[in-house]
């Protein structure tokens, strides 16, 4: 078996890049930092998220702490009869600097798939 290495050279912009593509005005995760926050201090912050990044695919590792979700359940909209189960829908709340590295690694394995043609 082949194992690809992924490139672990971040940059900086790349990070500025994802935290600034963040929406606002969406539920808070577990750790009530908002996205709008870290939109704000982006330029501050992105070196040392893009230095955590890298340190997570150079050792291979993602922190545990930061894995933390909150699934909470809500009634579909419109629906008669809430007895029903299928009338909820869980929506899981992640930590917002989770889900800011998981953007970059998802986006380093498609650029990877793509480079390599993984998908043909």
């Amino acid at each position: 078996m082949t194992y690809l290495r992924v490139n672990s050279d971040i940059t900086t912009k790349e990070m500025a890049r994802t935290i600034s593509c963040l929406l606002n005005n969406i539920v808070l995760g577990p750790d009530r930092i908002l996205n709008k926050a870290l939109k704000t201090y982006g330029p501050l912050i992105a070196p040392w998220l893009a230095d955590v990044a890298k340190v997570c695919f150079i050792i291979g590792y993602y922190p545990r702490l930061r894995r933390s979700i909150t699934t909470v359940i809500l009634q579909k909209e419109g629906k008669v009869d809430y007895l029903i189960l299928e009338n909820y829908r869980p929506i899981a709340l992640e930590n917002t600097l989770s889900k800011i590295l998981e953007k970059v690694i998802a986006d380093y394995i498609v650029d990877t798939v793509e480079e390599y043609a993984l998908l043909l």
